[in-house]
């Protein structure tokens, strides 16, 4: 497995100012599908427990093997980052949302599993699925290239390389836009909520509603 990623997440814990719940809750989801760090029932693997605290302290982090499975905790019970929202919205940080349990709460059925690549790991993914098909396909296929490229940027002597860092682009975009999507929906069902649900109320009232709820 990759330390360096789960050192990441640790530097932006550290920095965060929000009590870092959906910084621990990224951490969590990233181990639970990481297959060198978890087995498919969700435990860690032997050696793993040691390697991350000991990474984390020789870069000055304080992370007891405790505070990984709290961070499990929530990524098992939080599936997905319209959750894991939700639920950080009832608690001032961390330590609460910790002593609370990890309380399940309701989200949209149609929300998205958190996908925890980094914007890299997707560019990198992408080239190896492009390469998969590629070889599954033949030379004959080749132009089913502009089924997933531009034809007025690429080509079929177009890099590996030069397709893996558009589609890391498009990749990072997507999930911008998504992000984007589920704040939208989220702020939406808030204000659909201060006005118990009537859908006849302005903007206006409802914001109005929200503002004298807070």
């Amino acid at each position: 497995m990759r330390y360096a990623r789960y050192l990441r997440l640790e530097k932006y814990i550290a920095a965060s100012d929000t009590g870092g719940i959906i910084e621990r809750w990224r951490f969590g989801r990233r181990l639970l599908e990481d297959d060198a760090a978890t087995t498919p029932a969700g435990n860690l693997r032997h050696g793993v427990l040691a390697n991350l605290t000991g990474n984390a302290s020789s870069r000055g982090y304080r992370l007891s093997e405790r505070e990984i499975q709290y961070r499990l905790q929530a990524g098992r019970t939080y599936a997905t980052e319209a959750e894991i929202r939700t639920a950080s919205a009832d608690f001032a940080d961390w330590t609460e949302l910790r002593n609370a349990g990890f309380p399940p709460v309701d989200v949209p059925p149609d929300a998205l599993p958190f996908d925890p690549r980094d914007a890299d790991e997707k560019a990198r993914d992408a080239a190896r699925e492009l390469a998969r098909r590629s070889g599954e396909r033949g030379e004959q296929d080749q132009l089913a290239l502009f089924d997933y490229f531009p034809d007025d940027k690429f080509t079929e002597l177009t890099t590996l390389g030069e397709l893996a860092k558009y589609a890391g682009e498009m990749a990072a975009l997507t999930e911008r836009y998504a992000r984007k999507d589920r704040d939208r929906a989220a702020y939406l069902d808030s204000l659909i909520g201060a006005v118990n649900g009537d859908l006849g109320k302005t903007w206006a009232e409802a914001q109005a509603a929200l503002d004298g709820a807070a």
